[in-house]
């Protein structure tokens, strides 16, 4: 019996950005004094496979 393989087929499509409109609501004013969060650990890699 032979063995038949099929091959996977891709289709890539590109797209550009035409126009962009980002919206950010601010409620408030901002207080100068207060403690600003920051990204401290950039070391993470979320494609790994590991645990």
């Amino acid at each position: 019996m032979k063995k038949t393989y099929s091959t996977p087929g891709a289709l890539v499509n590109e797209t550009e950005v035409e126009n962009m409109m980002a919206v950010s609501l601010i409620d408030g004013s901002a207080d100068p004094n207060a403690e600003v969060l920051t990204k401290e650990d950039s070391s993470w890699d979320m494609w790994s496979d590991e645990e």
